[in-house]
């Protein structure tokens, strides 16, 4: 049976096949078969999706692809994971990486990033948010490997909608379906603590060298994990189909 890993991106990003292209490649190197989605709550200018349309698109390439697939969530994108995946029972995995794992309250109210650490931000009239004048995202992007991938980086980020982060979650597909969980070591947009108080609901921790965005810093560590991941549901549906034929 195939396996398809989807990529689901983090807040105010464009491009996404962009962002999870060096992993992909990994995966394409191995045989694994990858896409990276585009959130409709993410974009230039309002009006925008919100959570739930993020997660009803998720939901539908989810739906499209044959065979089990295994979702990978980065940041905001582990909420619309947790969602998309709800009775779906082609998504043997799920992956999140600094990301937010919803228990009821939204992505502004889960405790994920402290109150006092919340960045002022760009909220305009059209129901968008941007980084705003800390340009907290463009400075995290400034320990990326060289300054060609921080300009690269910084030139796709955009402008999300409000709603997004204020819905309250549609699922927690957690509960129900197997999960791991990448800590960022020297994340300076998410706290460790707030990451390792979301990667408790897991059911399996690792922990990487790098700062936020993970997938570009060191995406063999990321690879490596979701690599892992696919070999162990192979090797869990060889023993499965071999106990069925057994007894038939």
């Amino acid at each position: 049976m195939s396996c398809t890993v989807v990529y689901v991106h983090g807040a105010f990003i464009s491009d996404s096949e962009w962002w999870w292209g060096q992993v992909a490649k990994i995966l394409d190197e191995r045989g694994i078969d990858s896409r990276a989605i585009d959130l409709p709550s993410c974009g230039p200018a309002g009006p925008l999706g919100d959570l739930g349309d993020d997660t009803k698109a998720v939901a539908e390439l989810v739906d499209s692809l044959p065979g089990k697939v295994i979702l990978v969530g980065h940041s905001y994108g582990g909420a619309v994971i947790s969602g998309a995946a709800v009775g779906r029972s082609n998504v043997a995995h799920l992956v999140y990486i600094s990301a937010v794992v919803p228990d009821g309250t939204s992505v502004v109210d889960c405790g994920f990033i402290p109150a006092d650490n919340v960045p002022e931000l760009d909220i305009q009239d059209d129901g968008t948010v941007g980084e705003g004048p800390q340009h907290f995202k463009s400075r995290v992007l400034e320990s990326l490997p060289n300054a060609d991938m921080t300009e690269e980086a910084v030139s796709r980020l955009t402008r999300q909608s409000v709603a997004s982060f204020t819905d309250a979650p549609t699922g927690a597909a957690w509960r129900d379906i197997t999960s791991s969980y990448i800590v960022c070591l020297y994340d300076a947009d998410v706290p460790v603590a707030a990451q390792r108080a979301h990667a408790a609901r897991t059911n399996a921790v690792h922990e990487v060298p790098t700062n936020h965005f993970a997938h570009l810093e060191r995406p063999d560590l990321v690879a490596k994990v979701i690599t892992d991941v696919v070999d162990s549901w192979s090797e869990a549906s060889l023993t499965n189909a071999g106990a069925a034929k057994g007894d038939s």
